[in-house]
């Protein structure tokens, strides 16, 4: 059965800007949508992302697929592309497609995030990383990231994800953050 993504994927994916708006397209394909809408329109305004549209992970990993099947040779462009735009479903698919192409992604995901995102978004994207089957780098590694506070965090943030003794000073120095990183914070030392 073929239905509203099936259908916009047969199209192929646009050269350019209009590949962005091909895959705004896509995230708007499918009944859930209309559940969310009135959620997300209020979660917009705080959030600092340019769109939200509440398009559900199932289509969000179909999309990446897609896009790693038929158009993995500008996954990188489009990554690029997407984090400018950085509306909600752009960053989860940034997520998706890091964790699934060739080159270092905790590199590519802590180089990449230079500004505030919805806390939960940016644990997404690193669990999406860490479940792709790469191992969480060492205390070293994420000491490196300290040019911003923003880095720092995100450092923490995936040193939280599998809490190593090495990790101890860099959980415990990263910049103060709001009440659910300071939570994920105190359970990681207590690990």
């Amino acid at each position: 059965m073929v239905d509203d993504l099936d259908r916009l994927f047969d199209e192929g994916l646009p050269k350019g800007k209009k590949a962005l708006s091909f895959l705004k397209e896509s995230y708007d394909c499918g009944a859930q949508i209309l559940v969310n809408r009135t959620i997300t329109d209020k979660l917009i305004d705080k959030s600092g992302l340019s769109f939200h549209i509440g398009t559900d992970d199932p289509t969000m990993r179909r999309i990446a697929s897609w896009l790693l099947t038929n158009y993995s040779d500008r996954c990188d462009d489009l990554i690029r592309r997407l984090w400018k735009r950085c509306g909600r479903e752009d960053v989860k698919l940034i997520g998706l497609l890091l964790a699934n192409i060739e080159g270092d992604a905790w590199e590519k995901m802590l180089s990449m995030v230079d500004k505030s995102l919805p806390l939960d978004l940016t644990l997404e994207m690193a669990e999406e990383i860490k479940r792709s089957g790469r191992s969480i780098p060492s205390a070293e590694f994420l000491s490196k990231w300290n040019q911003s506070k923003i880095q720092k965090q995100n450092a923490m943030l995936i040193a939280s994800l599998d809490m190593r003794e090495e990790f101890v000073q860099l959980v415990s120095n990263a910049p103060l953050g709001g009440e659910l990183f300071e939570r994920i914070r105190k359970r990681s030392l207590e690990e």
